[in-house]
């Protein structure tokens, strides 16, 4: 009875496989390009403590700081035949227990948040990108920046845009950068870019930083050279408004360059683009009589990376033009080098340093140039796949010219970590 139970158990399962094939059969051909959709969580507990958190000239005893913070975010990935689409919302948790005791409590944020966006489209002769940002942050983290990069968008700069911190103050930052592009030939494409950014400053106390817009309409056209590299000319117009509650529009800034740039690729995963411009900038004070003034200068960018089986390194020099919340746009150098290494299948290095000097094109009282230096040097060892525990070490320095001294601020840290698996690896 047994062996007619067996048999009867094959027929059944034979009966359903031949079902099942019958009905996907029948399915159209274009299933096969449906949304490819992917969650990639990831959350870290960290304590971290600071000998001089704050930066202030000359160092302090109450500076010594222990902090707590726990940060979580989540990769949200949708890919189809034609687009790719990442999103990462992220929310941030910190607190500093010495700074409540020292009447400090309002200059760190308490919830910091932040949503990411990096999205392409394609047709058969034209591409859309669109990259967008928006961050709510305590003004002390907005300017001490690491020099690691953003492993979603490596080319964002973190860049912070003042040198002056205010008790109980927060920073709300929008940016949209859509680009558009058409395939006139194999070898030419022609399209136009755009940056806008929103800066909003939120402050208990006295608003020391001036809220601002800026706006970017770029045209370019770009001549592959070969397979694995393109020369592109562009020309660009900009405007930069500083405003405040209190006097609405404080001054404005209108731009015009153009800019050359060349790229090569030697991967998929390594590189270099250097690009050089010239930028004219035309200053107006709205208030105090509306004086006008004008400057204009050179700059340039070289980005360059490469990554191998078990290590990476990326690397950016460059001198540009930005705006910031003293009024004005500010000259910026900027180098930043960050190298990645796993030591063994579980074990991985990550070491980044950067350095920034900026000075404003033109004085205003709200002036603070600076100069900043930070290096970071991490330990990540996983547990288990998705399970992991780091440790480092963060040197931050400042020097600013409205301060006799410099400040210096050395962080150590440890962390324990979840990061789920990424299905693209």
């Amino acid at each position: 009875m047994s062996s007619l139970f067996l048999d009867a158990q094959r027929r059944r399962r034979i009966a359903l496989r031949t079902a099942v094939v019958a009905v996907i059969g029948t399915l159209p051909i274009g299933v096969s390009h449906a949304a490819d959709t992917y969650v990639v969580p990831a959350v870290e507990l960290r304590v971290e403590h600071n000998d001089n958190f704050g930066l202030v000239p000359g160092g302090s005893p109450d500076s010594s700081i222990l902090g707590y913070i726990a940060d979580a975010q989540a990769l949200i990935g949708i890919d189809t035949a034609r687009s790719q689409t990442s999103l990462r919302p992220r929310v941030k948790f910190q607190e500093y227990p010495d700074v409540d005791d020292l009447d400090w409590s309002r200059q760190v944020t308490p919830v910091e948040g932040f949503l990411d966006l990096v999205t392409r489209y394609q047709w058969e002769r034209s591409d859309f990108r669109l990259i967008g940002r928006y961050s709510r942050q305590d003004s002390y983290n907005v300017e001490t920046p690491s020099g690691i990069y953003d492993p979603l968008d490596p080319s964002y700069g973190q860049d912070p845009d003042s040198a002056r911190t205010q008790v109980g103050e927060t920073r709300d930052r929008f940016q949209l950068q859509p680009t558009y592009s058409y395939a006139l030939s194999e070898r030419t494409r022609i399209g136009v870019g755009g940056d806008y950014q929103n800066v909003r400053y939120d402050s208990e106390g006295v608003q020391t930083k001036l809220d601002y817009d800026f706006a970017v309409v770029d045209g370019f056209v770009t001549w592959s050279l070969s397979p694995v590299s393109d020369f592109t000319v562009s020309a660009y117009a900009s405007n930069y408004t500083a405003m405040t509650d209190a006097l609405g529009d404080v001054s404005e800034t209108d731009a015009y360059g153009g800019r050359v740039g060349y790229a090569y690729r030697w991967s998929n995963l390594s590189g270099i683009e250097a690009e050089l411009f010239y930028e004219r900038d035309d200053i107006t004070d709205l208030i105090l009589g509306g004086s006008e003034q004008s400057t204009s200068g050179w700059g340039g960018n070289v980005m360059a990376y490469w990554r191998q089986e078990v290590s990476g390194w990326r690397f950016t020099v460059g001198r540009n033009f930005r705006p910031t919340s003293d009024g004005r746009k500010a000259e910026v150098g900027d180098f930043r080098l960050q190298y990645d290494r796993n030591l063994s299948e579980r074990l991985s290095l990550q070491a980044a340093a950067r350095y920034e000097t900026r000075d404003s094109i033109a004085a205003t009282l709200l002036s603070d140039d600076r100069d900043y230096a930070r290096m970071d040097l991490a330990l990540q060892w996983f547990i288990r796949p998705t399970w992991y525990l780091s440790g480092g070490y963060s040197y931050l320095w400042q020097d600013r010219e409205q301060n006799p001294e410099d400040a210096d601020n050395n962080q150590f840290f440890l962390a324990v970590g979840y990061k789920g698996l990424d299905p693209r690896r």
